[in-house]
């Protein structure tokens, strides 16, 4: 009977150890740096829209049904190199849930578990070590523009975030990481204007989430 009742628990703590996979690893990764494990890809990426969409109804009296094209469809951002669409969308649908009831709530609380940003005092201004870690996208062969919309939005949320903390003015036009723009380049994505353009929109964007200003 013992062995059975210890088979048992064996079991259990396998099956919960699976259930909150998805989100251990993503507080795990660097915090500058996306995972390079589809499904988790997918859960940010996820994430990231269901928060827009989330403060978009709710600034609009809309419903709090999260239930939205973008949802149906789960694999917007997806890309052949990322790995199997169907592992993308999983993760897809499960951080839009959960971005969108966020941002409709307005809780902002769960950036730091999403994207990995547990250190507060990080300045991406200065803080460039985990330069020699994104290279590992460019040794994957990642498209620039999603490894650029990736890394920019996390410098965002750090700078926004640790700006409202500190009670600084909403100034994302002033910090080095926006001026300089190319945090993860390589030489292999081509045109360095480009990782720029789009490196600085996606770092407007965590901003103004990070702030609070969306």
């Amino acid at each position: 009977m013992r062995t059975l009742r210890n088979l048992f628990t064996v079991f259990a703590t396998m099956a919960i150890s699976t259930a909150i996979t998805p989100l251990v690893h993503a507080q795990e990764g660097d915090p500058h740096g996306g995972p390079l494990e589809v499904r988790q890809h997918g859960y940010q990426h996820g994430y990231r829209d269901g928060f827009e969409r989330g403060v978009q109804a709710r600034s609009q009296n809309g419903s709090s049904d999260f239930h939205t094209p973008d949802f149906d469809r789960a694999d917007r951002g997806f890309d052949l190199y990322m790995g199997e669409r169907e592992q993308f969308r999983e993760g897809y649908r499960k951080g839009y849930t959960d971005g969108y009831q966020d941002g409709y709530n307005g809780n902002r609380g769960r950036f730091a578990e999403v994207y990995g940003g547990r250190d507060r005092e990080f300045d991406s201004d200065r803080d460039r070590q985990s330069d020699r870690r994104d290279a590992v996208y460019a040794d994957r062969k990642w498209n620039y523009h999603d490894v650029a919309s990736d890394i920019g939005y996390r410098d965002g949320i750090a700078a926004g975030s640790k700006d409202a903390r500190t009670g600084h003015s909403y100034r994302p036009e002033e910090h080095d990481s926006w001026k300089d723009g190319d945090h993860g380049y390589s030489g292999s994505y081509g045109s360095k204007n480009e990782y720029k353009h789009v490196y600085r929109s996606a770092y407007i964007a965590g901003y103004s989430d990070g702030f609070g200003r969306r």
